[in-house]
């Protein structure tokens, strides 16, 4: 049998945590505007705070940074788009209006959404998140992970007052950009929070 000459500087696949649906308490590190192809958008880049999955996100780019060490892509990231003209602006205005409304209410927070603000005021803040399934497809696979759906304000998650949307096929009409994450991210040897890139 052929020996590697490197094998002892190969690293191991790890094993990976699959998210459940649910609705989990995160805490927002950074909040920042980006503009792509699909429009002018706010990005909230999160991690799960409490529970079993406290540090999901995290742990998840940590551990793709280890099996692929030049893809690995940060995913705990919102993304909430700005109106740009188009048929979704009402409903991407609502959208953006009751994230934030629940993030002040969650924090206390006093803030003028309507006049030009500093992201920063949002960073350590903590909210409830609605996850949801999602089915995928890539190169010829398919499966489920749970991805963002909705905000929710600390109250409601811990009193349990929402409701658990259906998965999400896809089959169904894919209008929904509430969710949609860039998949463009740049890897990061040592990531802080303030460094991850959304």
């Amino acid at each position: 049998m052929k020996g590697l000459p490197d094998y002892n500087n190969i690293p191991e696949y790890t094993d990976s945590v699959k998210l459940p649906a649910g609705a989990y308490e995160i805490t927002i590190s950074r909040a920042e505007e980006k503009s792509d192809k699909t429009g002018d958008q706010l990005c909230l880049l999160f991690d799960i705070s409490d529970g079993e999955y406290k540090g999901y996100y995290m742990n998840k780019f940590n551990s793709d940074k280890k099996n692929f060490p030049k893809d690995a892509k940060y995913k705990g990231v919102l993304r909430l788009w700005y109106p740009n003209g188009g048929q979704y602006d009402e409903s991407n205005k609502k959208r953006m209006k009751t994230t934030l409304e629940r993030i002040k209410q969650s924090n206390n927070l006093h803030i003028d959404f309507s006049k030009d603000w500093d992201g920063a005021a949002l960073k350590g803040c903590k909210v409830g998140m609605i996850f949801r399934d999602q089915e995928w497809s890539y190169n010829g696979m398919t499966g489920m992970t749970a991805q963002p759906y909705q905000v929710i304000t600390l109250d409601a998650l811990r009193n349990g007052d929402f409701t658990l949307p259906n998965p999400k096929f896809l089959s169904q009409s894919d209008n929904d950009n509430y969710t949609t994450q860039n998949t463009n991210f740049v890897p990061l040897a040592n990531p802080e929070p303030d460094d991850l890139p959304f």
